[in-house]
This record gives C-alpha cells, structure tokens and sequence, in this order.
C-alpha cells in the first residue's frame, strides 16, 4: 500500500477512535457543565460507575427513574437531573417552577431546539428547509385548522371505508385485529383525505411507503442521537434508508402530482384545497420561489405524513385498549352512543364541527387515555440557548446548551392532581356523571365548553399531552377532530371483547408505546352494515 494511503488510513483510525472516546466519555461519565448541586436520579456517587448504569438504564427504563425523580425531588419542590441516553441529561424543574418555564423568551429558552435533538430532523426531516422555515406550522395554523369544518364528512367517509376495510362488517362471528396495526391503517388513509385528497388516499402502495416512512423516523432518530456527532453524516444514512426508500416510492406518485399542480394558472378555480395546493399558496404569500420547487414540496409532504400518522395511531391503539380492558363498558358506551345520536339528531343526521364540538364525553375519554398514555413523556422541555446560560428560580446555573423542563408522564399520574390515577376512568373530565366519576381539575387554564367538559384540545399544566404554553401542539386542532370522529365511529358501529387486563404499554427511552403486536375481538353491529 502507498505510503500516503497507509497515513490516511492510520489518520482515519486515529480520527475515529478520538470521537468515539471523547463521544462516551461526553455521553456516559461527564456531568454536562450541570452544577454539582444538582442530584442524578437513579446515581450513587459512592458507587464506581453509577452514573453510567443510570444512563444505559435510561434507554429502556426511563419510567422508572422520571417516576423515582418526580416522587423524591419535584414533589418536594427540588429540581434533578434525568439521565437520558438518547439525547442527553435533563434538568427536571419542579412544578412550582413552570410558570418561569413558560414565561423565559426564546432567545433564552428554546423548545423548537429540543424537538429539534429528539427528531435529530437534521438528518431524519429529509431536507434543510423542513428543520429552519415555518411553512409546516403556518400551513397547519392558517389553512389546515381554519378548513377543519369543511373536511367533517369527507373525514367520516374515509372512516367508514377504512374500518369496513380493517374491521370488517361481519355481525356474528368474532374478527381479531391487532389494535396498532389497524389503527395505523385506518389514520393513515384519513389523514391523507385532507393532505392529498381523493383518490390517492386510497391509493395502496403510496398508502403503505407513507405508513412506514411514518412509523420509522422516531426509532431512526434514537439510534442516529447516539452516534458521535462528527460521525453522523458518515452513519446517519446508512440508518435511514428505510425511510428513504419509502420516501422514493412514494415519489413516484407525488411528483408529478406536484408538477401537474405547479403548472395550474395562479388562479385556477379548479385548484385543490390540500396540503400540496397549500404550500405553493403559502410560498406565494412569501414571494419566496424556493418554497415551491417540487423537490421541497414533496419532502415536505412525507415529513407532514410522520406528523399527522404516527402520534394519532398510537393515541387510538392505547384507546381501544384501554376500552376493552374498562369495567362497565357497556355503560359507558351506552351514554356515548346516545350522546352521539342526540348531536347528530339535532343536524340532520350531518356530521358537522358544531355537532363534534358538542359531544364533550368524547373528548373525555380521549383525554383520559392520552392522560394515562402519552407518546412522549415529557410535557415541555426547553434548550438553553443563551450563550452566558440561565439560572432557575432555585439558585443553580444552567449552561448553554444544558435541556430543561418538566415531563407530563408522572404528573398524570399524580393522586393529589387525579384520584385514583392509575385507572382508567372514561369521564374524569366531563362533570355531567357521578360526583365518583367527575374528577374536574381546578386550573384556571383549562376552558369548559358550557360547562360541560373539557375540549381535548386544551392543554394545562396538569395536561400536556399535547405539551403547554406557546409550543402546544398546533395540529391538535386536527388531531382532535380525526379522534373524535374514530372514536364516534367506533361507538356507533362496533361491539369490542372485552379483555381480562390492560397490556403494558412498552418504554423506548422517554417514549411509550402498546405492544404492537396486541390483538382484540371486534365485531359489527347489527343494522350498521
């Protein structure tokens, strides 16, 4: 071998070995600049290497140790530091301190920074532009949540298809399906109603590369977080090329949709109201021509595919779960069915956003679940991006760079914010039950629709499914009306087996998900066929 290629070889080696020693020593061993005042759940500094086994634990049992913290420090007022694998530390803030969360400017704290790590959307979001402009959210703000109204029955048709196509029609037997799985399908198919349009929401093979496309990027984000920065754009796409092949795929069928559309007149009449019209409307109203090339377009739309698909899938697989595995079902159900049937009785029998709106046991018993199984378990996390750092109400200075916040997960679950907080109590959040059903948190946050409930839009600081304060979720306007409309659905059309016990769901660093494999019995109603 040539002397020079020997050199550049041995220079690699030394290169490669240089960030993957100072990668675990940063990863495993150092405290991140964190004071020293601050305690490490789940670490014992009179134990060699405790503070390594805390952050290998992290990877499957986050719970446990968010759950040790909160009990042992934020309960008594004390901030902590949460080992975190994926990422790196976090400073748990207690509650108390959530209102100097919220109130930090951005210049200071930032949480699109976080979402930012966890998604590792440098490498997972396909293109530059998807990490650094707007377009999503102000496509989601100002089209998407103002036409909600005008998707309702669109949105139940594709329903009743998807289900027809999942669940079956069959009134006498017994089908099992596993709870995820058709879920995924069945969110899948009436999100792309909206963002793409008939026919090719019905469209299988774009239907299955977007399905996928969408389940992969969370677990690609967490094996590519681990890798030494330096080495991320050697390794990151080896890691994602599944995602890139589903993301090709589905090229196939966008991209001349894109083209076909780019070449309509400004004004075309006959233009499409859905996310590809939306965001060439949108990079006209910016008068910034990068916006709309079709490359932009269309990786924009399978990034939007993760957004819509994946969270709403698993909210409703731990749902139907949650449903089959309730005590006194057949109530329950009961009153929503009849819920249901007075709203739609009082439009005609037309599914409306007014008549959705009014359904308020629906958006209990979606909050509850989401409050018992949330997706992701932190409510808000923010970055420190103050380059001299910020200092928390209880004294210690945190650098720049340093993440904190608080995680929803062991608040939800808190006795003294919900009674009885490890059941499943479908109207918990609606006061129209049993005083034993009507556990109303009193937060001055949360907004009651005629007194009568609490959408499931609204988030608090004892609620943050959907995060809280100015970076709350701004697709839960959409989320919330494909739920509602599932959840309608299944009410009015399907009987669910019941089962002897809830599953556990499963834990993959600070996410949670049902076991994907887990199966029920539905069946159809009679006179629903």
């Amino acid at each position: 071998m040539p002397l020079y290629l020997t050199l550049a070889v041995a220079l690699l080696i030394v290169f490669l070995v240089i960030s993957t020693v100072r990668y675990f020593y940063s990863r495993f061993f150092s405290r991140c600049q964190l004071p020293a005042s601050l305690p490490w759940v789940g670490v014992d500094n009179n134990k060699h290497f405790s503070r390594p086994r805390a952050i290998l634990r992290s990877f499957l049992h986050t719970r446990e140790l968010v759950f040790e913290g909160y009990q042992k420090y934020s309960k008594n007022g004390l901030p902590f530091v949460l080992p975190n694998i994926n990422t790196g530390p976090e400073v748990i803030i207690p509650m108390a301190q959530m209102e100097w969360l919220l109130k930090q400017k951005e210049t200071v704290l930032d949480q699109n920074e976080v979402n930012r790590s966890f998604l590792q959307a440098d490498y997972t979001m396909l293109h530059p532009k998807v990490v650094n402009d707007t377009v999503h959210g102000d496509v989601i703000r100002h089209q998407l949540t103002k036409m909600l109204g005008n998707y309702v029955e669109d949105v139940f048709d594709e329903i009743d298809y998807a289900f027809r196509k999942n669940w079956g029609v069959n009134t006498k037997e017994w089908m099992e399906v596993t709870s995820y799985y058709s879920m995924l399908d069945i969110i899948a198919r009436i999100s792309n109603r909206v963002i793409v349009g008939f026919p090719l929401c019905r469209d299988e093979s774009y239907l299955a590369n977007a399905k996928e496309f969408a389940r992969w990027v969370v677990i690609e984000a967490a094996f590519i977080a681990m890798i030494p920065k330096t080495l991320k754009g050697l390794f990151a796409p080896l890691i994602r090329v599944l995602d890139i092949k589903y993301h090709y795929i589905t090229s196939k069928v966008i991209v001349p949709l894109i083209k076909k559309r780019l070449s309509y007149p400004l004004m075309e009449e006959k233009r499409k109201n859905d996310y590809i019209q939306w965001s060439i409307d949108h990079s006209y109203a910016r008068n910034d021509p990068s916006l709309r090339t079709v490359d932009i377009i269309n990786k924009r739309l399978s990034v939007i595919q993760f957004a819509v698909i994946q969270s709403s899938s698993i909210t409703l697989a731990n749902l139907i779960l949650d449903l089959a595995a309730c005590r006194d079902l057949p109530n329950y159900i009961s009153h929503l069915r009849s819920e249901i049937l007075t709203e739609l009785e009082a439009t005609g029998g037309r599914w409306t956003k007014e008549a959705l709106a009014r359904m308020i046991s629906l958006d209990s018993v979606l909050r509850e679940s989401m409050r018992m199984w949330g997706f992701v378990s932190r409510g808000i996390m923010k970055e420190v991006v103050a380059k001299d750092g910020v200092t928390l109400p209880s004294g210690q200075h945190l650098p720049c760079g340093a993440k904190v916040g608080i995680h929803a997960s062991p608040v939800h679950r808190d006795e003294d914010l919900y009674p009885d907080a490890l059941e499943f109590k479908p109207f918990r959040f609606r006061n129209m039950g049993s005083p034993s059903e009507s556990h109303l948190l009193t937060d001055d946050s949360f907004e009651k629709v005629d007194g009568k409930g609490i959408p499931l839009v609204t988030t608090s600081s004892n609620f943050m499914a959907f995060s809280h304060g100015k970076h709350a979720c701004p697709g839960r306007f959409f989320a919330s009306q494909q739920l509602k409309l599932v959840l309608a659905y299944v009410v009015l059309n399907y009987d669910i087996k019941p089962l002897a016990s809830r599953p556990a769901n499963q834990w993959f660093i600070n996410t949670q998900g049902p076991p994907l494999d887990c199966k029920i019995s539905v069946r159809r109603r009679e006179g629903t066929v």
